[in-house]
């Protein structure tokens, strides 16, 4: 397996930890979750395992949810290895999420 494709399973198992502990914190079920956000439990099961991705416009959603910014549930810095394998578009997506997520909660 080529080291982009480790580091990109590597960026998903970490968000999905991210997600699954601000899951866990607001006291939800991975099916309650998934019932807000247009999910089943099996998707939020298998997005929180690393194994499934989660398509951009859903991040704000599952954050509105749990009650926790976008950027609490990235991983912690662009710079980091969990992002080494991302291409410039997706690492720019970030750092645009992370932008719009740190305006609005300085708002």
């Amino acid at each position: 397996m080529p080291a982009d494709h480790d580091d990109a399973d590597r960026f998903y198992k970490e968000f999905g930890k991210h997600l699954h502990d601000a899951r866990s914190n607001a006291g939800l079920s991975q099916e309650s979750l998934g019932a807000a956000v247009g999910l089943n439990r099996t998707s939020i099961s298998n997005i929180e395992k690393g194994r499934q991705r989660l398509l951009v416009h859903q991040l704000p959603v599952l954050a509105r949810v749990l009650g926790v910014s976008v950027g609490d549930l990235l991983p912690a810095a662009p710079n980091t290895d969990a992002l080494r394998g991302l291409s410039g578009v997706d690492r720019d997506a970030i750092a645009a999420i992370r932008q719009a997520g740190s305006a609005a909660t300085e708002s």
